[in-house]
């Protein structure tokens, strides 16, 4: 063996024992939240039937987390992107319960207006050089207006916003949820580290300057990353019909809240990309940042506002630890 070979060796050994040591405190750490989270609770957090139905409670949030990872991962931050969630839901109830498509409907309705409106919004963003979140912002409010009056025209028939009742509503439950979410990890994974595009997306995302010199074509890239980003995303939006049997359409901007804790848990994901991929990340984030405001409920802590602002919080660390993360070459 050459004196190179055997250098890389050794610095092969001591990155793994470091990635070891990484890990370690990793998972000690979220191992010490748990425990503060059961001492706060008195031990009702962590019986085994509460910590199954906050799994359960997070497959929507770590659908959307696994989107982010292919769309926020590239630098694009769209902010329309709850309300685009609300139309996909009520399209994919259309399908399913108005034109009788069931299932089918409702899974491939909000796959559809998902994928079909974050292209849009990518295409654009990509034609006209505006910043994405700015874009985002304002489309936002045009979705918005678009579920209000669809929500209005109905009403004026006497109507509700289109309602699964009874039916169809495996999805969003145990265990056809927890089920669909493994299935989309590892379809992630695949996807994200074991394919072209993967590569293509980390490199972008990593520097978009260094990857076009390698020959990547950039948009063509955002475009089909987006879309497959948009398509876990039209996924949550299914499975978020199903549990809910109805979503109503909202305004004034209100649809961005329902991508704070999504976020959160993308954020937290990106941090933990140090140590774990990041499909696997997303999981751990999404049931992570699930179980703190689920151990806040139980302490009795306000929804509508103290749990608010332990979000905003929550958002702010996320984002601090990611930030953490290096830049500038491709992972």
């Amino acid at each position: 063996m050459s004196i190179t070979q055997n250098k890389d060796k050794i610095i092969n050994m001591q990155h793994d024992k470091i990635l070891f040591h990484q890990r370690m405190v990793a998972i000690s750490i979220i191992l010490g939240v748990y425990v503060v989270l059961g001492i706060m609770t008195k031990g009702k957090f962590l019986v085994p039937r509460n910590l199954w139905m906050v799994l359960s409670n997070s497959v929507p949030n770590a659908f959307m987390v696994l989107g982010f990872c292919f769309i926020f991962t590239m630098g694009l931050i769209d902010l329309s992107l709850g309300a685009i969630l609300i139309l996909g839901c009520n399209v994919g109830g259309i399908l399913a319960v108005q034109f009788g498509f069931g299932y089918f409907g409702l899974i491939i309705g909000s796959c559809i207006v998902v994928a079909a409106l974050e292209l849009f919004n990518l295409k654009v963003v990509l034609i006209s050089k505006i910043p994405s979140w700015i874009f985002g912002l304002g489309m936002a409010m045009v979705y918005e207006s678009i579920g209000a009056m669809y929500n209005g025209s109905q009403i004026d028939k006497g109507k509700q916003v289109v309602s699964l009742n009874n039916a169809y509503r495996s999805l969003g439950n145990q265990p056809i949820n927890i089920i669909i979410l493994l299935i989309g990890v590892i379809i992630a994974y695949i996807i994200y580290n074991k394919t072209n595009v993967g590569f293509k997306l980390r490199a972008v995302g990593s520097n978009r300057e260094v990857a076009s010199t390698m020959g990547i074509n950039i948009e063509k890239t955002i475009l089909l990353a987006g879309l497959i980003g948009a398509l876990f995303i039209g996924m949550s939006a299914a499975i978020n019909e199903s549990y809910a049997g109805r979503v109503v359409p909202s305004t004034g901007l209100n649809s961005i809240a329902l991508i704070f804790t999504p976020l959160a848990g993308y954020l937290l994901a990106q941090a933990l990309s140090k140590v774990i991929n990041l499909t696997i990340a997303a999981l751990v984030g999404a049931f992570v940042i699930t179980s703190l405001f689920n151990s806040l409920t139980i302490v009795g802590v306000p929804s509508g506002t103290w749990q608010k602002v332990v979000m905003g919080a929550v958002v702010i660390v996320c984002g601090m630890l990611s930030a953490q993360n290096e830049k500038g070459v491709v992972k």
